[in-house]
């Protein structure tokens, strides 16, 4: 079976509407192809995310509950679309995705089918007979759409922990359960059968599994699970610590002062990057960060991920990168700070500049498989992704001798068990050092 990799991103029309709305257009690209698609609901520019790629409640306009519906449906259609065509092996045409999107919201429902019998008494409703006896199912799909809806309005997720949830629903229904009902204990360990037959690394199959728990534990609370018996069911497999990948003090400024010549998608990069790692920032949070949030002394923002209010003092080097993308000293207010691309661009960019800059320590990446134990050799800039910037930042922080607590305050890190992993890093650095008076 192929892997027919797409993205697709929703973003208003420029030009809106006599009442003030934009429509929403939906945006595929797959394999060299590119569909634009005008989806049928218009949004005003003040309820727009942008970067969640969904629309939020404001004051003057509270209602997005149906907006937001349409798009996920949309992006449910097309996630449908490749995922079919990756178990058909077969890569779509334009015409083939366009048609497959045409379909009205309407035309896609099952029609409600009354039941008639035709008695010499008169005519009576099968629906009518068996309401007592029904049982209302919660098919999956519906179900999992709500849910993501639903917590994406109220904590701000990203389209990329949303397709965790389109992810999940996909398995379901490749492992045969159709509503929500199904996933007591029997159904849980049919879920959990499927993803064993392909072959995943543990920790991605205990990821899948994780994600499941989130969802079931969310359906217990509205009422659609009476029981908590999928509790019982979770996986207990051989999982290496995660390799915390972070540059040291002098990779960081190999970066920082490489010169990429005409190559400015690379400098660009290189740029967002290290002011993550001087600030402890998230590259999402870096990405829409604007002039407004930047004071004399210090950034004021608010993170996506969490919505914490962060303050985060500036230093020389943080100074030294917002310098160079001022106009003149004076920016304005609304615009954006630094030239970032997306998180998927911005990895492969990123990679390319880390090489470039000879970024190249020799790594030994651990995974397993079952109870098989895989090592893989890579070069350092094999494995950077924009994430090692804020772990650059904790680690060289805890080494300057910054108290933990006054970087949680900085990353909005809200207890030290994520802390942990960094912290010992930095021990056995000491004890590193400390072993050099042996040598003398």
């Amino acid at each position: 079976m192929i892997t027919v990799k797409y993205n697709a991103t929703f973003r208003l029309l420029p030009f809106a509407h006599a009442d003030g709305t934009h429509t929403v257009r939906m945006i595929v690209t797959w394999k060299g192809q590119r569909l634009l698609h005008c989806l049928p609901v218009s949004v005003y520019e003040d309820q727009w995310d942008d970067d969640a790629m969904f629309a939020r409640p404001t004051k003057a306009h509270k209602n997005t509950k149906n907006i937001n519906e349409v798009i996920f449906y949309f992006r449910d259609k097309v996630t449908d679309i490749f995922q079919k065509a990756s178990s058909d092996d077969h890569i779509p045409t334009k015409e083939e995705v366009k048609s497959a999107l045409t379909i009205t919201l309407m035309q896609d429902e099952e029609p409600e089918e009354d039941i008639v019998n035709d008695t010499e008494g008169g005519v009576e409703s099968q629906e009518t007979d068996n309401k007592e006896d029904s049982i209302e199912l919660h098919p999956i799909p519906k179900t999992i759409t709500e849910f993501v809806i639903k917590q994406t309005e109220d904590r701000g997720w990203s389209s990329v922990t949303a397709n965790k949830f389109y992810n999940l629903r996909h398995d379901l229904l490749c492992a045969g359960l159709k509503n929500v009902e199904d996933l007591n204990g029997e159904g849980v360990e049919k879920f959990l059968a499927y993803l064993r037959t392909r072959n995943l690394e543990n920790a991605v199959f205990m990821k899948k599994a994780s994600v499941l728990r989130w969802f079931l534990g969310w359906c217990r609370k509205k009422g659609y699970l009476d029981n908590d018996e999928y509790k019982l069911h979770q996986p207990h497999l051989k999982c290496p610590k995660k390799e915390v990948i972070y540059l040291e003090w002098d990779e960081l400024m190999q970066m920082l002062y490489f010169d990429y010549g005409k190559y400015t998608k690379l400098s660009n990069i290189r740029d967002v990057f290290c002011f993550c790692a001087f600030t402890g920032l998230r590259y999402c949070d870096a990405k829409k960060m604007k002039w407004r949030d930047i004071h004399s002394d210090h950034i004021r923002i608010v993170t996506q991920k969490t919505r914490d209010a962060l303050r985060i003092e500036l230093n020389k080097y943080s100074r030294l990168i917002l310098d160079k993308y001022r106009v003149e000293g004076v920016s304005s207010p609304d615009r954006l700070v630094l030239p970032a691309v997306s998180n998927q661009k911005a990895n492969e960019y990123l990679k390319e500049a880390a090489m470039l800059a000879q970024i190249d320590e020799p790594l030994t990446l651990m995974s397993y498989k079952g109870s098989k134990r895989i090592e893989t050799g890579v070069l350092k800039w094999e494995a950077m992704t924009t994430h090692c910037a804020r772990r650059t930042f904790v680690v060289n922080s805890l080494r300057l001798g910054i108290p933990a607590e006054v970087i949680m305050k900085w990353t909005g890190h809200s207890d030290f068990t994520a802390m942990k992993p960094y912290i010992a890093i930095v021990d056995e650095l000491k004890r590193e050092n400390m072993a050099r008076y042996d040598e003398i």
